[in-house]
């Protein structure tokens, strides 16, 4: 049975079998496919997108595996339609998203990117980095799921006061690990550092918006490494010198991403390219997990 892995690198490949492009799945790439109609497994990564007009081209296609927790980037109606299973990798490590939420957030309270830069163009001053510590401030944390919960592991010991906002509430952890559950409102406007890990859905999209930042204390710090569509970047922009520092693995549009992006344009705006969940362990997990996806598929349908 024909399996393709689309946007694989060098790294992850050495675990899988099948055959590999390092581009993602999209319309536009379907032409640099060959023989789609005798695939019938492919996995792919949050890059690629899976409509209707890119499952017309796959006749034969019979399973879909999401290396990713998300699965935003596939219309799973389409698939049902036409009986395709989707499966995704609900856990691959949130402690390796939690540790790179944790870097971002460090960064952002001392300033470590900017200051940085100025050291490499030949200033060695510390007067304009004066950072936000973290003890006795206030921690908000919109979303306890996985992810969530092993960030709240992290910095439980930093010595500050953890705040959560989720729909679905965890009452055990909250217990065992001694923090309360606010509204959405309470948390924008008691919060000194905000961090997001919420899946992207209807219900969360554009969750920070314009009402949410106004809310926000002055020189709060961000940290986005959920999904860049749950933060309203319009308005993000419009109100950037509220922030001390906003850190983000994830933005919106990331698949037309360019140095015009309006992000670029503000000092107190740290980007990484989403490699939240791109570490040594992490990616030995998915191709672990991708392949047992495959095997349980081939027992059972031959």
């Amino acid at each position: 049975m024909k399996t393709v892995h689309f946007d694989v690198d060098g790294k992850i490949k050495k675990y899988l079998k099948g055959i590999f492009y390092s581009f993602p799945l999209t319309p536009l790439n379907l032409k640099k496919i060959p023989n789609k109609e005798k695939i019938k497994i492919i996995s792919l990564k949050s890059q690629s997108t899976i409509d209707k007009k890119v499952l017309k081209s796959f006749p034969e296609l019979k399973l879909i595996i999401a290396r990713t927790v998300g699965v935003d980037n596939i219309d799973l109606q389409a698939c049902r339609d036409k009986h395709i299973q989707v499966k995704n990798i609900p856990d691959y490590g949130a402690a390796n998203v939690a540790e790179q939420t944790l870097a971002l957030l460090l960064a952002g309270a001392r300033g470590i990117v900017q200051a940085d830069k100025e050291v490499h163009k030949g200033r060695f001053f510390y007067e304009n980095f004066l950072g936000t510590s973290f003890q006795g401030k206030t921690l908000g944390v919109v979303g306890t799921g996985r992810i969530g919960l092993e960030f709240i592991k992290l910095v439980k010991n930093f010595g500050m006061k953890i705040i959560c906002f989720d729909v679905l509430k965890n009452e055990k952890a909250k217990n065992d690990l001694n923090f309360s559950y606010v509204s959405l409102d309470f948390l924008m406007k008691k919060s000194d550092f905000i961090s997001i890990h919420v899946p992207l859905l209807k219900s969360t999209q554009h969750l920070i918006g314009e009402k949410e930042i106004k809310l926000m204390k002055k020189y709060v710090i961000l940290v986005n490494t959920a999904r860049g569509e749950i933060i309203d970047e319009k308005a993000l922009i419009k109100n950037v010198k509220k922030f001390k520092a906003v850190c983000l693995d994830v933005i919106e549009n990331e698949k037309s991403f360019s140095r015009e992006n309006p992000l670029l344009k503000y000092n107190n705006i740290v980007i990484t390219p989403h490699i939240a969940f791109y570490t040594d362990a992490s990616i030995k997990t998915i191709a672990e997990k991708t392949k047992e996806i495959i095997k349980d598929y081939l027992k059972k349908n031959g």
